[in-house]
């Protein structure tokens, strides 16, 4: 994880080298919010963007697929442009490279979790467009708006703390998760199956529960 955060804070600084005032606004308004913002560039710069700058959104369907995405991309952007800022900041305050790292690998390991995570359902969605069984495709459509939303009810004191999700829209997704893996566990015995594992590991001490 520190090795993905690690490329990601070397792809955020070359992203920003060579652009023009103008450019770098352009690209920080759809990676980051405005209190990054104001951290990485003059306060001034901040007010250009706030108007480009994802705002909450309590109305959208949850199982929207590019709402869903937008959370991911948009977690993932703000941590990395942080913890990019606490590096810089560490430098530029004389402490030697390794141990600013050391630092915040912390809240590296968290940005490189969120990039994973985006990888991940992106490649998810991915795989749905391509897939031509109409059954197959609800059932992945189903396991996909599940790992989606519980992904983001584990992380909701994130989305709360930066303004993207309030209190009532948690308790909906919380809901929405529990509804789902109802429905989830009614395929529970194909989807395992699918993994083609063998009969005799299933039955193997370690996947039985034992008596207390």
């Amino acid at each position: 994880m520190l090795l993905a955060a690690r490329g990601l804070l070397t792809d955020f600084s070359e992203s920003f080298g060579g652009m023009n005032p103008a450019e770098m606004v352009t690209f920080v308004a759809g990676q980051v919010v405005e209190n990054v913002v104001e951290r990485l560039f003059a306060r001034k710069i901040a007010q250009v963007i706030v108007d480009a700058v994802p705002t909450r959104d309590e109305s959208t369907n949850l199982l929207d697929r590019d709402y869903q995405l937008d959370l991911f991309q948009w977690r993932e952007g703000h941590m990395v442009a942080s913890v990019a800022n606490r590096f810089r900041r560490g430098l530029n305050e004389g402490y030697d490279a390794f141990e600013v790292f050391r630092a915040v690998q912390d809240h590296a390991v968290n940005a490189a979790r969120a990039h994973m995570d985006r990888v991940t359902l992106e490649a998810f969605v991915a795989a749905i467009d391509q897939c031509e069984d109409e059954s197959l495709r609800d059932a992945l459509n189903l396991v996909c708006d599940l790992y989606s939303l519980w992904n983001v009810e584990c992380d909701k004191g994130f989305f709360q703390e930066h303004g993207r999700l309030a209190a009532p829209r948690c308790k909906q997704i919380t809901r929405e998760v529990n509804r789902l893996s109802n429905e989830v566990r009614e395929q529970a015995a194909p989807l395992v199956d699918a993994f083609g594992i063998p009969d005799e590991v299933l039955r193997a001490p370690i996947g039985l529960r034992h008596p207390r």
